[in-house]
């Protein structure tokens, strides 16, 4: 995953416009924040989040982490302020003192977590009392057409495992948040061909990372296959994305 994200540096921007629009959404869920604290940017990836925390919270430390260091050195880059910190760092085990955060944000980095719910307990441990958490990772119903599409061309598993709803919201419940909500909205975007999604999530470097995906290259037959396999809408191919938000008071 880091070597992926890291190659997808260069071009994620030009993208992500999904990701963009979920962070959208998350940022009108900003509070004005009244504990002190650093505010944190967790898969941070080019630093598009961070660089609106700056500008929303130009009194407030910064420090923007995620696990591709290709995506660290980008966002710093791109950088408006200097003195914001830009760290090469691992979600399920936060280089931050307890108590330390006012404000923790992650946007659509959940989903490559391995343990969710030890991510989610990290960041209420940074968490100062009365900070807050926003959150939003694509949970179960993602990307259905092409994982169906697939399983009628073979017996890999080609599409990444999302988290189910209820499960991300016991994971919220157990991390000992004084209040919370968790609520999902569905995205359904169409593409030119299902290659042209292929293309896309390889792109922003969201690689197949299961266990039972393929090791070879697949041939011209078998993505044939998957293009008859596909459902189409008005010569169009849908494709669904389910997001889940988080908002939670420590």
């Amino acid at each position: 995953m880091r070597r992926a994200f890291g190659k997808a540096a260069t071009d994620y921007d030009r993208l992500a416009v999904l990701q963009r629009r979920i962070g959208g959404n998350l940022f009108g869920e900003l509070p004005d924040l009244s504990v002190p604290g650093w505010v944190v940017d967790l898969g941070t990836g080019t630093g598009w989040c961070g660089r609106h925390l700056l500008e929303r919270y130009p009194e407030r430390p910064l420090l923007a982490l995620d696990m591709a260091e290709g995506m660290v050195r980008q966002a710093r880059n791109l950088s408006c302020r200097g003195d914001a910190a830009w760290v090469v760092g691992d979600m399920e085990a936060l280089p931050l003192a307890a108590e330390s955060a006012a404000l923790v944000m992650s946007n659509l980095a959940l989903q490559w977590c391995l343990r969710p719910r030890c991510a989610i307990a990290q960041m209420a441990r940074v968490l100062r009392p009365g900070g807050r958490l926003l959150l939003s990772t694509f949970v179960s119903g993602t990307l259905e057409e092409l994982r169906l599409a697939w399983s009628r061309v073979d017996d890999y598993t080609h599409v990444n495992r999302f988290v189910a709803l209820d499960t991300l919201e016991a994971c919220v419940e157990a991390a000992g948040f004084r209040s919370w909500r968790v609520w999902a909205q569905p995205v359904r975007l169409e593409y030119p061909s299902p290659m042209a999604l292929f293309h896309e999530l390889r792109g922003i470097g969201a690689h197949n990372v299961t266990s039972r995906r393929p090791r070879h290259l697949m041939g011209k037959g078998r993505l044939q296959a998957l293009r008859q396999a596909y459902p189409r809408k008005d010569g169009k191919a849908p494709a669904t994305f389910v997001s889940a938000y988080v908002s939670a008071v420590k």
